[in-house]
């Protein structure tokens, strides 16, 4: 929680709230969408994990490094998901979400990093796809020092 507000000092152009409990053994830091074509971002940290989730997609990090490391690791991704560098690939059937990849761009190719999905959906449902990208952050850019 101390590197994230840390990093936050950096950037304070990024709108964002905290919810924390008394015990400090749960916190949630959440950015909202900030453009259209966008997503939001959140950070759940547990006892014995953190989520962070981009719009409805989600990546779980597990707390078996060092503090640091792991702070480390969930602010990199944040600081890429509020950038160009990662977009979210939102599938749909029957105009209704049921799959999501995170998607990073390497060598100018889109590469898929982390799927999600729902098990049931509408299967025979018109399929279409969206594509969210935040630009809150430059490509590249390090808000862990």
């Amino acid at each position: 929680m101390r590197q994230a507000q840390e990093a936050l000092r950096q950037f304070p152009k990024i709108q964002h709230t905290w919810s924390i409990d008394e015990d400090q053994g749960h916190c949630v830091l959440e950015i909202p969408q900030a453009c259209d074509h966008g997503f939001s971002v959140m950070v759940e940290v547990q006892p014995d994990e953190i989520v962070v989730r981009a719009g409805n997609a989600h990546t779980h990090i597990d707390l078996d490094a060092d503090a640091d490391t792991v702070a480390a690791r969930a602010l990199g991704l944040v600081c890429d998901l509020l950038s160009p560098a990662i977009r979210i690939r939102e599938r749909l059937a029957a105009g209704k979400p049921y799959k999501w990849v995170r998607e990073v761009c390497q060598d100018r190719h889109w590469v898929a990093q982390e799927w999600d999905g729902l098990i049931f959906f509408n299967y025979f449902g018109k399929r279409t796809e969206r594509i969210y990208q935040n630009r809150i952050l430059p490509a590249g850019g390090d808000a862990t020092g």
